[in-house]
């Protein structure tokens, strides 16, 4: 369906206008054209006039704009040979044409016929007669008669004519008179019709045209009115048909509701309203017509009363169906916006019916919105700087837009050079050697065909290439449609289509983007059209505007850089100017000076004060300059005494003697002074360019208090001589008589600073940029070894000649970071001469190339350039000496450190491999004598066993008498004892061994400061315990009673689990209570007790029951920071938990005291003669203390007894690591009690063997020193006012572990098998033994090659389908359970060996899970046992160490890696 004649737009008349038109736009920005006809394009003399300056063109500029003189306010102006129209539309543009003053052509002007219609004059109802507005049709011409016709719909004899617009011709044509036509309503209709027609056929191809809507005269009479409540058309009452005649005449939207229900009547105008429904409409109810709002109308209409006359609702916005664009398409919904109002018509009283005018304020609302968005762009577009930030705000802005109706799809590209096309060899091209880049696109998914990376015009024709092409070649915007596949539609699937539900667009355009119309395009923007509106007139007129936006914005970026060139070029032009005017002034006469005064004086160079007088010496007219030269307050007249004031008095009388020389001579020249006014406002000066230029600082001369002024006076003379008035110039000089001055300083000071670059310490030098020296001073050329010349005449390039050849590249680098970031550079470079210097021990110190640091200053030209570049040398040479030197010294000192690490885990591990085999020897010997005194004094020979038994026999083979006496028997026993007592002593004189080497472990970590604090979650009362029971043995030898004490304000805490290092306390607890038990066991009383208490303050010397003095800390630091400020523990709320360990032993002296705590020193001499030792334990325990942020002190007697107090800081343990630690003292308490019931790794409790044997199950015995057998003394608390712990040990477990060959042979069940990889002989044979006589089944190797070949041959190695022959062996495999790996081994170390069995298990060739291993080696430092557990050892057991600890050792580790809990066989029974 097509549209009617009225919305044909501004742009459409003036497009079909021939004569040479434009739009200027008043607002929001100064005059400016918009829109130039085609017409216009063809007269380059009317746009070159248009285009050109608007200074250039005022009076043609002040008439457009509508000045408000009286020859510019009219409607016409004749300029510039052309007679100009204009027509002011909205008061926001004005429509401009041009009219060539030419005489009249011969050729005749075809006729004007005007057409009017006659329509029924108004019904005796006055209410309803309007006025029919007057219609005008755009003057169409005919191919064949050449005559044109205007088209008009008679109004009433009652309406105002309306005013004709006038129409300005060229001159060349003429005005006919109009020929009046009387015509029936059928007849304008067909005529309107076959107009269109005509017009239709003279659009082009892209232009779609004016639209009608599609009706014939036919139309209505077609519709079966009997079938509709209205009836047939002839029992229409008179009302019906006299409303609808005059509606049917108006030109404006109306329909007719009639009757009660409504039934619907409507015009021309409102048939394209309905869309695709006309003329189905036509004889419809309201609810049938209008869907949606049709219960709203009817229910307004029921609603009126008859006083209404109307009402008028906000506007609607819906969507009308339109037919489809091509044949069998489908139809399309068009946003319209309307405005209406409801108008009833009464007769007697009564509705008859209501008519419903409609207005459509479509093309306004989407020309707010749309002017709305090209504001905005505008307004971001002029933020960007550079073409890349234009491109990304563009994109920014279009995807900002609100609503997206208008910008449904948008894809925008840069448009280049193409690079290969110069490159590329010869062959077709389908386009233009250019490449578009992809900048940016709203509704494209990534990778859609229609939005590539980059298209190439010249070959390829991926996506919119072709489109691209014709774009380029196109000086409009490109119009693609899809109906006549312009815009391919399988380029649209897949896109993300923004605005209304995603529907899809029916066309798009393709804006190219020219900066200048004589530019090549620089980007092209596809922006996909509303699918909801057609490209129409209006639409085309907001694509083309924003084109131009986009075009304005990026011509304003591309010329920026000219602008920038032709500003350096007028500065350069302006300061050569200047020259030559400041060469005149010396040379011409005084016109000349006046000429140049004048010239500086528009130019705003120099301010010039001019004046006229009379002969009296009053000043009669001054300009503003005068007075601010003078300080003269005030303005108008001034009388002479005034301007006298203003000058110092000393030059009063100076300047009446050169007035009064006027009266003989015309001109005069002369200086005074006039003094500094309070109430200046402005500047009197200016300082001049030149001055800024050359850097002179002239600020302090607004300060003076008096100014220089130069004045000329010129007398203005009468026919008869006599002086008329007097012209005196005045021009302020006080700044230059300040730039002499200036001058002459700055001289001076060129010449000091001279001087003092030939006397600097420093090479001062200035090149240019090709490294050619300028000047240097003497020191400069003394460092590069250069004979001092004068480099304006001899070319020296330093760099070049004098700086080492592999420093080149780095010195060029400099230079060229310097250009590119316009910041001074540093470089260290050698020169080639050679630097000599003291060492300070007599020695000469030469090196071949010296060290020199240069900075690289750039020096710039008046327009900012870089010309050269200056700076200094500095000699660096001796602090790279230095420097070198003290590399040396530390590479030497880490190399000494090194072999120190070296040595001693060297001393550690060939001590710690022969300390382990006595252990372990001296534990078997001990385990095998307390067998045999067990044999001894309890002989079985009463049991029926004791006659099965062998006789002993002699070496002879002869019968030995099993009778022994008892003497004899007292004597054996003896002897056992004593053998016990001395491997007992062996193991105490190796533990003892053990401790000094960990003494001097710790040492090495302290020195090297690599010792650290590792806090986990303990039970610091169970930790004690476990001190404590490591010295029970021992206690119970020299007959000591331990005892530990918990004091009541540890149990008012409430804590029973604390965050600490526990390795580190319990060693000072292991140091402490060595002492303790050394110095106690020759005293007659022999007591030693350790007590722990807590506070949430740091504790005091007070606070210890005895009277204990803290240590002061250490001022060395040794755990890397400031040792008055200790590292806090940062977990939880600080605790501090204090321990003494109280003796009775011989206690110390005021002197000995002294001497504790330090390195390698002991109390007294005598005690390393009498007692041992090394000197390192109090020392270290001081250490561990302060390093835990804690102190340590003593308290001592001599004779009485000696207290150890120390504390260290604690913190409370998070809920979460609480939980853990309960949860593993729970697994550990059941552990205990299945070694209690004789079920843990095969070890029965000798009380349960003994219950066997007859023997009280309730009590157990230990081998005392003695000799004797009775229950074992467990440490006694203290029975003082403290509350004192249970004993450490249940009653029916031994405290002492003897390893039997009896009573250890059942294998426990979780650890079938152990493989010992060990090279030492000795250790393999031991700890194969001693895993024997527990009951294990053991195997060894000698190195980790033999482990893995040992591993194939287990029940736990997976053999793969080429191993499939060995895999089926008969041979009984060996069932592996936990490995012992030896580090250090020939042919392969352990940690090799442990990644290789790793990497086996990573790859499925090991069953049954992770192995256990556990590495067994004398290296002891944490780095060592930190790789080992890198390396894939599950924990690290360090020798020496006896049979029970490496037995708990497997049991926890064994434990751990088959999930750190209790399991269950089928059987029931519960094993780890």
């Amino acid at each position: 369906m097509r549209s009617s004649f009225l919305e044909t737009s501004i742009i459409d008349l003036l497009e079909a206008d021939p004569r040479p038109s434009f739009i200027v736009a008043l607002i929001p920005h100064p005059p400016t054209v918009v829109y130039t006809n085609p017409a216009f394009g063809e007269h380059p003399g009317l746009l070159e006039l248009v285009t050109a300056a608007k200074e250039d063109n005022a009076p043609l500029w002040e008439w457009i704009s509508g000045g408000s003189t009286a020859t510019t306010a009219g409607p016409s102006l004749s300029y510039s040979d052309t007679y100009w129209t204009r027509a002011v539309v909205n008061e926001e543009m004005v429509v401009v044409g041009a009219n060539e003053q030419a005489k009249p052509p011969s050729r005749p002007v075809p006729p004007t016929i005007r057409v009017e219609s006659t329509t029924p004059g108004p019904g005796p109802d006055k209410s309803i007669a309007e006025p029919t507005p007057r219609r005008t049709r755009p003057p169409v011409e005919f191919a064949e008669t050449d005559t044109v016709i205007e088209i008009a719909s008679e109004r009433p004899p009652s309406a105002p004519a309306s005013p004709a617009r006038p129409v300005h011709a060229l001159d060349n044509r003429t005005r006919s008179t109009s020929a009046v036509v009387q015509t029936t309503t059928k007849d304008r209709l067909a005529l309107r019709a076959e107009t269109v027609q005509s017009l239709s056929l003279e659009r082009s191809a892209s232009d779609p045209g004016w639209i009608l809507p599609d009706i014939d005269p036919d139309v209505i009479d077609s519709v079966n009115w009997a079938a509709t409540p209205l009836g047939p058309q002839k029992s229409w009452s008179s009302r019906l048909e006299q409303t609808f005649n005059q509606i049917l005449v108006d030109s404006r939207p109306i329909a007719l509701y009639w009757g009660p229900e409504y039934t619907m009547i409507y015009n021309e105008a409102y048939s394209k309203l309905c869309g695709s429904r006309h003329p189905e409409m036509l004889g419809m109810s309201v609810d049938d017509a209008w869907h949606e709002a049709g219960k709203m109308l009817k229910d307004t209409m029921r609603s009126f009363s008859l006083k209404q006359k109307g009402v008028v609702e906000d506007e609607w916005r819906f969507f009308i169906e339109r037919e489809a664009e091509v044949e069998d398409g489908p139809h399309w919904q068009e946003e319209t916006y309307l405005k209406w109002s409801l108008i009833p018509v009464v007769e007697n009283n009564e509705y008859l019916g209501f008519m419903h005018a409609v207005a459509e304020t479509t093309s306004m609302r989407l020309w707010e919105r749309r002017m709305k968005m090209l504001i905005d762009l505008g307004e971001v577009l002029i933020t960007a700087r550079d073409v890349k930030s234009y491109w990304e705000k563009t994109i920014e802005q279009l995807k900002a837009v609100d609503p997206q109706y208008d910008i449904p799809l948008a894809i925008l590209y840069s448009v280049d050079e193409d690079p290969e096309a110069s490159s590329a060899p010869p062959s077709p091209s389908l386009g233009p050697s250019k490449i578009c880049r992809l900048e940016g696109a709203l509704g494209v998914p990534e990778e859609h065909p229609i939005a590539p990376h980059t298209i190439s015009l010249r070959m390829s024709d991926d996506g919119l290439a072709a489109a691209f092409r014709e774009a380029l070649k196109a000086p409009h915007p490109l119009l693609l449609q899809t109906h006549n596949e312009s815009l391919p539609t399988h380029l649209l699937e897949g896109l993300q289509w923004r605005g209304f539900n995603d529907d899809p667009c029916r066309a798009a355009v393709i804006c190219p983007i020219r900066p200048t119309k004589k530019e090549n395009v620089m980007g092209l923007l596809f922006l996909g059209l509303n699918p909801r509106r057609p490209y129409d007139n209006d639409y085309r007129q907001y694509i083309s505007l924003l084109n131009q936006k986009l075009a304005t914005s990026l011509a304003s970026i591309v010329l920026l850089e000219e602008e920038a060139r032709r500003g350096r070029n007028a500065a350069e032009q302006a300061a050569y100017d200047q020259a030559m005017l400041k060469e005149k002034l010396a040379v011409q006469t005084k016109e000349a000076n006046e000429s140049i005064q004048m010239f500086e004086a528009v130019a705003e160079f120099v301010p010039v004060g001019m004046c006229f007088g009379d002969p009296e010496g009053n000043i009669t007219f001054a300009n503003d300059a005068w007075y601010k030269i003078t300080g003269y307050p005030g303005t108008g007249p001034v009388k002479s005494a005034g301007f006298l004031a203003c000058i110092v008095e000393e030059d009063r009388q100076m300047l009446v003697s050169q007035y009064d020389r006027l009266k003989s001579v015309n001109n005069v020249e002369f200086e005074f002074r006039v003094k500094q006014q309070a109430n200046l406002e402005a500047p009197l000066t200016r300082t001049s360019p030149s001055f800024e230029k050359a850097g002179l600082d002239l600020s302090s001369v607004e300060d003076l208090k008096e100014r220089h002024v130069l004045a000329a006076a010129r007398a203005e003379r009468a026919v008869d001589g006599s002086i008329l008035r007097v012209l005196t110039c005045l021009t302020d000089v006080t700044a230059h008589k300040r730039a002499a001055e200036e001058a002459v300083r700055r001289a001076q000071q060129a010449e000091n600073l001279k001087r003092m670059a030939e006397f600097a310490t420093v090479g001062l030098y200035d090149m240019d940029l090709e490294g050619k020296l300028l000047g240097a001073n003497n020191v400069f050329f003394e460092m590069c070894g250069l004979e001092k010349v004068d480099p304006s005449e001899v070319e020296l390039r330093p760099w070049k000649d004098c700086v080492c050849e592999d420093d080149h590249l780095q010195i060029s680098e400099k230079i060229e970071t310097m250009l590119r970031q316009d910041k001074v550079q540093n470089v260290e470079v050698r020169l080639k001469t050679a630097w000599t210097a003291d060492d300070g021990a007599g020695h000469k110190v030469i090196v071949p190339n010296r060290w020199v640091q240069a900075t690289l200053m750039p020096v710039r030209t008046t327009e900012g350039q870089i010309q050269s570049f200056t700076g200094c040398l500095s000699d660096v040479s001796l602090q790279k000496w230095q420097l070198d030197m003290e590399k040396k010294r530390k590479e030497e000192a880490i190399e000494s450190k090194r072999q120190q690490e070296n040595f001693i885990d060297m001393t550690s591990h060939e001590m710690r491999n022969p300390l382990s085999a006595i252990v372990h020897c001296a534990d078997a010997i001990i385990a095998t004598l307390a067998r045999v005194q067990e044999l001894v004094s309890n002989p079985p020979c009463g049991s029926a066993a004791c006659a099965t038994l062998p006789r002993p026999e002699s070496r002879d083979g002869l019968s030995l008498n099993t009778d022994i006496s008892e003497d004899c028997s007292t004597d054996v026993i003896g002897l056992i004892e004593s053998s016990i007592d001395s491997a007992e002593t062996i193991v105490g004189c190796a533990q003892h061994q053990k401790r000094i080497v960990d003494d001097i472990l710790t040492m090495s970590k302290l020195d090297s400061k690599l010792l650290a604090i590792t806090p986990i979650t303990v039970n610091p009362i169970l930790m004690v315990q476990e001190a404590l029971k490591m010295f029970e043995i021992e206690a119970r030898r020299v007959d000591i009673n331990l005892s530990m004490v918990v004091d009541q304000s540890y149990r008012d805490l409430g804590i029973k689990y604390l965050d600490f290092d526990p390795s580190r306390l319990k060693q000072v607890l292991i140091n402490l209570l060595t002492n303790a038990l050394k110095f106690t066991k020759t005293g007659p009383t022999r007591n030693v007790s350790v007590a722990i208490s807590a506070s949430l303050t740091r504790p005091t010397e007070a606070a210890s029951s005895s009277k204990v003095q803290f240590i002061p800390r250490s001022e060395e630091d040794y755990f890397g920071h400031d040792p008055s400020n200790p590292a806090p523990c940062t977990r939880g709320k600080p605790v501090f938990v204090m321990f003494e360990v109280k003796d009775t032993g011989q206690g110390l002296t005021d002197e000995e005291k002294k001497s504790l705590f330090k390195r390698f020193v002991q109390a007294s001499s005598r005690t390393h003669v009498k007692y041992g030792g090394s000197g390192l334990g109090l020392f270290i325990s001081r250490r561990l203390t302060e390093l835990q942020n804690g102190a340590i002190g003593v308290a001592s007697q001599p004779g009485v007894g000696s207290t150890f107090v120390f504390y260290i800081e604690a913190s409370i343990p998070s809920e979460e690591a609480r939980q853990e630690a309960e949860a593993a003292a729970l697994a550990a308490s059941k552990m205990s009690a299945l070694k209690l019931s004789g079920k843990v790794n095969g070890i029965g409790n000798s009380a349960s063997r003994r219950a066997a044997n007859g023997g009280s199950p309730s009590e157990s015995t230990v081998i005392t020193p003695g000799g004797s057998a009775s229950r074992p003394s467990p440490i006694t608390p203290s029975t003082g006012s403290e509350v004192s712990t249970p004993p450490l040990f249940p009653s029916g477990l031994s405290t002492t572990f003897i390893p039997s060959t009896n009573s250890l042979s059942t294998p426990p069940p979780t650890i079938s098998g152990i493989l010992v990889v060990e090279d030492n002989l000795i250790n393999q044979l031991i700890t194969r033994r001693g895993l024997v006589n527990m009951g294990f089944n053991v195997d060894v190797a000698n190195h980790g090659v033999e482990c893995l070949d040992k591993l194939r041959k287990t029940d736990r190695f997976v053999f793969s389908g080429s191993d499939e022959g060995e895999s089926s062996s008969s041979e009984k495999k060996f069932s592996l359970s936990v490995i012992l790996m030896d580090i250090e081994m020939p042919v392969q170390d352990g940690l090799t060996c442990t990644r290789h069995i790793r990497e086996l298990e990573r790859k499925g060739m090991i069953k049954g899970g992770r192995i256990p291993i556990i590495a067994v080696s004398a290296n002891a430092r944490m780095e060592q046992i930190l790789e080992a557990k890198e390396a894939g050892c599950d924990d690290v057991l360090v020798k020496p160490y006896r049979m029970p600890e490496l037995l708990e050792k497997m049991r926890v580790v064994v434990a751990q890696v088959n999930g750190n809990g209790v399991e269950k066989k089928e059987n029931g029974e519960e094993v780890t």
